[in-house]
């Protein structure tokens, strides 16, 4: 793939040490907004399984805006803008979260208020989220994307293991629903400082075009590699989000984890990701995503739910400490190597609406996962199998089904087209051995 810079190079390695601070700072955020935070939190405010699963579905759910908010980047002519704008709106909201316990409703309304709270939040984030990724993928140069955002997820990762540790401090120590409300309105502040550090990043200049919203949804699905890759991403959002919503959820009521115990699984997770999101970002600039993509997904799926079934089964933390290291291997090289291959699968000129599309997609079927899980595991917990060696419980049974779904993703990967795809096992040698940089096949 050829580079064609629109930048000059010392803009561009600004923004991407800007980008790195401000996942940094955002993470922190994200990180105090959502997991066992907000799980914990809606615990606290009465929330059953349903409430669990449509909270957690709803941000999937509010990527439908992101064709139009790809629409208005292409009149505008900007995208930096309106992403710092949508991230300050999205984020700001949850102040209001925060003050929840102070507004004197009704304790029924409270669930339903956070979670329309949520909602709202998401339309503005997703809005954010997919114009960011559309201008950052035109700022990064082709050839260093896999080790770029491989590092930036490592670094982010690490600085929200620090804040998960801090913030488990705060939730073990002061009473609910104080300890909330202090690690909401904290993470709203780190959320206005990454909007801000947004609008110093240098964009790539982009033409005002007069596009039509039904080009915007068409374009992306007359494309026939970049509909495979769509059929890809919805089978695996979806099949995340059969278990997704619930995980901390079981972490919690299940076995009975420590908010601090929480916090260390993150660490473990998030200091071995340092390392994993970037091996595995050098990994994919070898060989390409597809390869890489391919081996996070089936780990994700079988060594995940395992390590979390394990750990019921058994009644040992230990399995869950693992989990916290394969979760680092599998994300480590799913997040980077789906983002690189949405971006590598899209062509440059009309990136944005088939990045729009690619969150579309992914939220939907997320959403429709998440809805799902809901009612079944309801229905699972109903019919627990009691041994006199284990109890297997819904949690477990719903665990399974994501698992197998997850790992059998890779037979819609493997018709998506990735230019220079190689063998795994030849671009871990070339790290491993070589430590070379990549080739480029435009070079």
């Amino acid at each position: 793939m050829t580079d064609l810079p629109s930048l000059p190079p010392a803009r561009i390695r600004r923004t991407m040490r800007l980008s790195t601070l401000e996942g940094s700072i955002t993470q922190l955020f994200i990180n105090w907004t959502t997991g066992s935070v907000l799980t914990g939190y809606l615990l606290h405010l009465g929330a059953g399984p349903k409430e669990l699963a449509l909270v957690a579905s709803v941000p999937m759910l509010a990527q439908v805006v992101s064709p139009f908010a790809a629409l208005l980047a292409a009149r505008f002519g900007s995208r930096k803008g309106l992403s710092a704008l949508f991230a300050a709106l999205g984020r700001g909201l949850w102040i209001l979260a925060a003050l929840l316990p102070l507004l004197g409703l009704p304790y029924a309304w409270a669930t339903p208020v956070l979670v329309a709270l949520v909602a709202v939040s998401a339309v503005f984030q997703a809005a954010c989220g997919s114009l960011w990724s559309a201008f950052m993928g035109d700022v990064v140069p082709d050839r260093e994307r896999g080790r770029y955002f491989g590092l930036r997820t490592g670094v982010a990762g690490v600085v929200g293991m620090l804040g998960n540790l801090a913030a488990a401090v705060v939730l073990d120590r002061l009473a609910a629903p104080l300890n909330f409300q202090v690690v909401l309105g904290v993470g709203v502040l780190c959320a206005l400082i990454g909007a801000v550090l947004v609008l110093l990043h240098d964009e790539p200049p982009m033409q005002r075009q007069r596009v039509e919203l039904r080009a915007t949804f068409t374009a992306p699905w007359r494309d026939r590699n970049f509909r495979r890759f769509l059929a890809f991403s919805t089978h695996w959002h979806f099949s995340v989000m059969l278990a997704g919503p619930f995980v901390f959820a079981y972490f919690l009521g299940q076995l009975h984890l420590s908010f601090t115990q929480i916090a260390v699984w993150s660490a473990i997770a998030s200091s071995c990701a340092l390392v994993t999101s970037w091996w595995w970002g050098r990994v994919a600039d070898h060989v390409g995503n597809k390869p890489v993509l391919r081996f996070g997904t089936i780990l994700a799926g079988v060594g995940l739910p395992g390590s979390w079934i394990l750990a019921g089964l058994s009644g040992r933390v230990e399995f869950i400490w693992l989990s916290a290291v394969l979760d680092a291997v599998a994300w480590g090289a799913i997040g980077p190597a789906l983002f690189n291959l949405a971006l590598g699968s899209a062509p440059r000129e009309g990136r944005t609406a088939f990045f729009a599309m690619f969150s579309l997609v992914s939220g939907l079927a997320g959403c429709v996962g998440g809805l799902i899980a809901g009612p079944l595991l309801g229905g699972f917990l109903a019919h627990p199998l009691t041994t006199s060696l284990f109890t297997w419980t819904g949690y477990h049974t719903l665990f399974a089904l994501s698992g197998v779904a997850r790992a059998n993703s890779w037979l819609l990967l493997r018709r998506v087209g990735e230019p220079g795809e190689a063998r795994l096992r030849e671009g871990v040698r070339a790290v491993r051995v070589r430590g070379r940089a990549p080739v480029n096949a435009g070079d």
